[in-house]
């Protein structure tokens, strides 16, 4: 190659580099923060760029609230966690299987707890008192055996 092409070919890469870099720029010569990481606002990236949040879901269905005797023995069913709950994450106050005069025991599931079912962990709550006395259930989301039945199984999100 002469030496009157290699300068013409590397100056004129020079130019279009400064020209895109200023036209990317602004014109002000700082180049824009390209992401939320770079910034470090710590917030995820959701522009749909190449470090964009890539949203990981996990398979859930329908499952029964289940009752635990102090003994470790198991009692009747009681409440269903809907995917619905799990999606939305927010506090449930639910029923429990029984009461007293008419005054029913009542559980409820806050956001961690339906942070833990995602992550397949099992949860385990206490009642309301009622007429001196609570109880204590859990929830389990893989065991098969808690699903409701015909309940299909749904793509939870996880987010980022």
């Amino acid at each position: 190659m002469r030496r009157r092409d290699f300068i013409w070919i590397f100056g004129g890469t020079a130019v279009s580099c400064m020209i895109g870099c200023e036209a990317g720029a602004g014109g002000d010569g700082n180049m824009p923060v390209p992401d939320a990481a770079a910034s470090g606002s710590g917030e995820p990236i959701t522009d749909g760029g190449f470090d964009a949040c890539v949203q990981k879901l996990v398979k859930m269905h329908d499952t029964y609230a289940q009752a635990l005797y102090l003994d470790g023995s198991t009692g009747p069913l009681t409440g269903i966690v809907t995917v619905t709950h799990m999606i939305a994450g927010s506090v449930v106050t639910m029923d429990f299987w029984h009461g007293h005069g008419g005054q029913l025991h009542k559980f409820t599931l806050e956001p961690e707890h339906f942070d833990a079912l995602k992550r397949g962990e099992r949860v385990t709550v206490g009642t309301t008192t009622v007429e001196g006395h609570a109880h204590t259930l859990f929830v389990d989301p893989r065991e098969e055996r808690y699903r409701v039945e015909g309940a299909p199984d749904v793509d939870v999100p996880l987010g980022c």
